[in-house]
């Protein structure tokens, strides 16, 4: 695969990023790093010595990804926040996009750092959202809720590796229909991340985010079917705490149109990396 002998990992990292580059893959040198790092079991590609690096994993890493293959999806991990998430085809791989549902939590609930209080990471796949916040609140509890098992499984681990058992339940459940009804009244705050594409827009997706399960994306005619379930369930149940919702803007109008309806109070709206609208923060009245 490589057209010379590699003296040492500078020339190493060259090579890989030169194959990568020649195939239009984006953020190619930050791939190569990772590459690098995960064939000698590093977090840290500084860390790296040239005597631990596989290169023959390496050759398999890269055949997969000029298949077209996400990098996170063969290496199964992903890093989000200040941490590494395991990830696979069953889960929603962690995206930088959804860092500013974290980044303003922290900042509404500075107050609370050091104080005990519960909150819900619904739709939660890997559990970056819920982890990372557990992560910062170190008196918090978390109900992880999923339909997947599968999703599940992947939650379970991470909440493992990242040693915060303690404070971490999992149910499976399609949104509330398995959860227990009387914990909602004691929730501070629900964080979620729901399917939001549009059925018809679904395959329209670049071909790295179709590596994702469908289960994970899809949201229904107009992307809204979960947003429209969780707040008439949150409605009934009086709920006065706050929902954090990931938004796209492909859906931001009928969203806006529905919430309207419902009179539900949008606290702020934020935007992500790409200055496009990513967090709803809404309450109820």
């Amino acid at each position: 695969m490589f057209n010379k002998k590699i003296q040492n990992k500078t020339e190493l990292r060259d090579e890989i990023n030169l194959i990568l580059n020649n195939h239009s893959l984006r953020n190619s040198l930050l791939e190569t790093q990772l590459i690098i790092s995960y064939s000698a079991k590093r977090l840290n590609y500084l860390d790296v010595k040239f005597d631990e690096i596989d290169i023959q994993e390496i050759e398999k890493i890269i055949k997969e990804r000029l298949k077209g293959m996400p990098l996170s999806k063969i290496i199964k991990q992903k890093g989000f926040w200040k941490d590494i998430f395991y990830t696979d085809e069953n889960t929603l791989d962690p995206r930088s996009d959804s860092e500013i549902l974290i980044e303003n939590i922290i900042k509404d609930f500075k107050s609370l750092k050091n104080t005990y209080f519960n909150f819900i990471d619904l739709c939660c796949g890997t559990g970056c959202l819920g982890i990372s916040l557990l992560k910062e609140f170190e008196f918090a509890k978390c109900d992880f809720i999923d339909i997947s098992s599968q999703a599940l499984l992947n939650c379970k681990r991470n909440i493992s590796t990242l040693s915060v058992n303690r404070r971490s339940s999992v149910f499976e459940s399609d949104l509330f229909e398995n959860y227990p009804i009387s914990n909602i009244k004691n929730t501070k705050f629900i964080i979620c991340n729901p399917p939001y594409i549009p059925t018809k827009q679904y395959f329209l997706l670049d071909k790295e985010t179709l590596n994702d399960p469908k289960i994970s994306l899809d949201g229904g005619s107009k992307g809204l079917n979960f947003y429209i379930r969780i707040i008439e369930f949150l409605e009934s149940q009086q709920f006065t705490g706050y929902v954090y919702f990931e938004i796209d803007p492909i859906i931001e109008q009928e969203l806006d149109k529905f919430l309207l309806e419902k009179a539900l109070k949008i606290v702020y709206k934020k935007q992500d990396y790409l200055n496009l609208d990513r967090l709803l923060k809404v309450t109820f009245p």
